[in-house]
């Protein structure tokens, strides 16, 4: 007789293994080998591997342990098919330990569902290995790194074997400048929060210190000079001519056009669980409305770019006016060289006020979804660093030709907020009504993974 523990374990292995199939056939199916793919595999046949590190260390990037495993799979593209599919489903168990708790089946399917309603074809955007070991890869081992954080804020002792593992994964995700600024930032608040509770362990001190001396190689490292000078003349010849109010706000801009104007699913999905849980949390109607703002502007521009110009026999121009649900000048306002902000003309200040308005509206709904004062803080530092990701990138000159992969460490964060609301959720609804959100979730994404599937490019 099978023990309903055991059962349960099974069902998990199935649930697991069926994701893992499903993320196996989505790498064998859609990636083909192009562009820098081409280009690393070129490389490592023209100079080696510590020729061509060394090269590009002192030319072009600090990523140079990246760049390793990258010239490898260059030449061993179905292997990485296949470790990409573990690292794919890695992401999934990590991301349903940390919000769940526990691994179960129906865990494991919702985190599954909202991973999926992630753009997982941005991965292709310029070669699937390249970019899957630059993004990809780097926010997954910083997960597992983590990890031993997570256990200490649970009272839990670190898995010493598991840490072992997670040194290695932190050396390679440290590479990436851009994760690692993020992983030492939040790591540091919470090493001082755990610090002052009396449960910080020395051997978070070796994750932070690989992560400090990796920020130091990031700075001192004479490829991404010549790079940013190189990029900046291909690239965005204006871009020289910005000083520091120009970079935070393309950097701002480059954020709130895509978060808060821009149609996009999970987005969408997540200003709609902040809405109804802040709406039914906060009593002061003042705070309804500011959590309210950022859903009913996002869909009020979604409903404009579906509607046509009436009053067509009176003159373009003058119908244009009666639009009054119009997004059109948008683009415009949010343009490739920012909101073109100058302190000395104030008519300029209101795209990127509005953008810090609508960012705080999102941190009261945000904050005031959850029942724990503890739970609203985390979730709105998460929020804050997945921010301030983006902002960084306004200052470099290839904030725009890297393209959508650079956001994301957003997209990741917006996952976990999204986790973090439906389980919320799902303590102040029955146990019927969780069954049915649940069921249009993996719907849902089950066609949205088939979509992605079909539109492969």
């Amino acid at each position: 007789m099978i023990s309903n523990k055991n059962l349960n374990k099974q069902h998990v292995i199935y649930v697991l293994l069926g994701i893992w199939i499903a993320f196996l056939f989505f790498n064998f199916y859609m990636p083909t080998v192009r562009a820098d793919d081409l280009f690393y595999a070129k490389r490592l046949s023209q100079f080696g591997y510590l020729g061509a590190s060394a090269d590009h260390y002192k030319t072009w990037s600090s990523r140079i342990i990246i760049e390793l495993f990258l010239m490898f799979f260059s030449n061993h593209f179905a292997l990485w098919k296949i470790i990409n599919s573990f690292v794919m489903l890695g992401t999934v168990l990590l991301l349903c330990l940390y919000i769940f708790d526990k691994i179960r089946v129906n865990h494991l399917l919702i985190v599954f569902a909202v991973y999926c309603f992630t753009p997982l074809t941005i991965m292709g955007e310029t070669g699937w290995i390249a970019t899957t070991l630059n993004y990809h890869w780097p926010v997954t081992f910083s997960l597992w790194a983590f990890l031993p954080f997570y256990q200490r804020l649970k009272d839990r002792p670190i898995n010493v074997k598991s840490y072992r593992l997670i040194i290695p994964l932190l050396i390679f995700a440290a590479n990436q400048e851009q994760v690692n600024a993020c992983y030492f930032v939040l790591t540091g608040l919470l090493s001082i929060v755990l610090w002052v509770q009396g449960r910080y362990n020395v051997k978070l001190m070796i994750l932070s210190i690989i992560s400090f001396i990796e920020i130091l190689i990031t700075l001192i490292a004479p490829g991404n000079a010549a790079r940013s000078i190189s990029e900046t003349t291909r690239w965005f010849p204006q871009y020289k001519d910005f000083n520091l109010i120009n970079k935070l706000d393309l950097g701002i801009s480059s954020f709130g056009k895509v978060f808060f104007l821009d149609t996009n699913l999970i987005f969408l999905f997540l200003f709609a669980l902040v809405f109804f849980l802040s709406y039914k949390k906060y009593q002061r109607y003042s705070l309804k409305v500011a959590a309210g703002i950022p859903l009913f502007l996002n869909l009020i521009i979604y409903i404009g770019n579906t509607m046509q110009r009436s009053y067509t026999n009176i003159g373009e121009k003058s119908s244009r006016r009666a639009m009054i649900w119009s997004s059109s000048n948008l683009n415009e306002v949010f343009s490739k060289m920012g909101t073109k902000l100058s302190l000395t003309h104030p008519e300029t200040w209101v795209p990127t006020l509005l953008i810090v308005a609508l960012l705080a509206c999102f941190i009261i709904g945000l904050y005031g979804s959850f029942a724990s004062s503890r739970q609203g803080k985390f979730a709105v530092l998460l929020l804050l660093m997945g921010f301030c990701s983006r902002v960084l990138m306004g200052f470099s000159p290839t904030v725009w030709a890297s393209g959508l992969r650079t956001y994301y460490i957003i997209y990741i964060v917006v996952v976990i907020l999204i986790l973090l609301l439906l389980k919320e959720l799902f303590k102040e609804i029955d146990q019927k009504q969780v069954e049915h959100v649940q069921f249009v979730l993996i719907v849902v994404a089950i066609c949205t993974f088939t979509l992605m599937i079909l539109n492969r490019g």
